[in-house]
């Protein structure tokens, strides 16, 4: 069935990383570091989650940028840091979002601080279509582990199986299918599906796609 209430992801798929890359330059990076340092910090997130412990974003962030770029001076790395809340919208996230609130109720669920997520909506004048913002911080349990997509489930007073997940994650996809949600995934790079992941139940090459493709699911529940 098609869902009630769909959440999108915001690092990525909401929101591009695309100008923190100048202000990782100016701290001695290259044209890689922006995927390594957010690899990194991924990595490092996923491992503290594994272990049932608990660490922010910001100050994971900053702990493998230090480690990356360890001759950045420290107000070169606050840049970089609060350059995390001035990410620039995906051109796809506004019709995608504004298509979603016809037909269901939308939400984010974040990694980041719910702070710093409302301010990235708020920037990408993507507010106005969310109802909840759901944060790592509200759980102490970075995604992919179930507790965020559970926590928004009992926000919406919705079940988890009337909940889908939107992201361009793949391990963000798998979280969510473990939790019980429907999963979107958006391809925008054209890259292939991890097999080990499994599949989503929607995939397309915007996010307007994956709505579209979600809302298509009706009848066949």
């Amino acid at each position: 069935m098609p869902p009630d209430v769909i959440a999108f992801d915001v690092m990525e798929t909401l929101c591009s990383l695309a100008s923190l890359a100048p202000l990782l330059a100016a701290a001695g990076g290259d044209a890689t570091t922006l995927d390594r340092w957010f690899s990194h910090l991924l990595q490092d997130g996923f491992a503290i989650t594994a272990a049932r412990s608990y660490a922010a974003f910001r100050d994971v962030a900053k702990a493998a940028l230090t480690e990356l770029l360890p001759h950045a001076k420290p107000a070169q790395v606050d840049k970089v840091l609060a350059g995390l809340g001035k990410l620039d919208a995906h051109p796809d996230s506004a019709p995608a979002m504004g298509r979603a609130v016809l037909d269901a109720r939308v939400v984010v669920i974040s990694n980041t601080s719910a702070a710093t997520t409302r301010k990235l909506l708020a920037r990408g004048g993507l507010d106005t279509f969310v109802e909840a913002v759901v944060s790592a911080d509200d759980v102490q349990a970075w995604k992919p582990r179930a507790d965020a997509y559970s926590y928004a489930a009992a926000t919406t007073d919705t079940t988890s199986q009337r909940l889908a997940m939107v992201t361009v994650h793949p391990w963000d996809v798998l979280g969510a299918a473990k939790a019980g949600l429907v999963t979107g995934w958006c391809n925008r790079q054209g890259a292939t599906f991890p097999p080990a992941f499994g599949h989503p139940d929607v995939t397309g090459t915007t996010l307007l796609d994956v709505v579209e493709g979600l809302f298509a699911l009706k009848g066949t529940g």
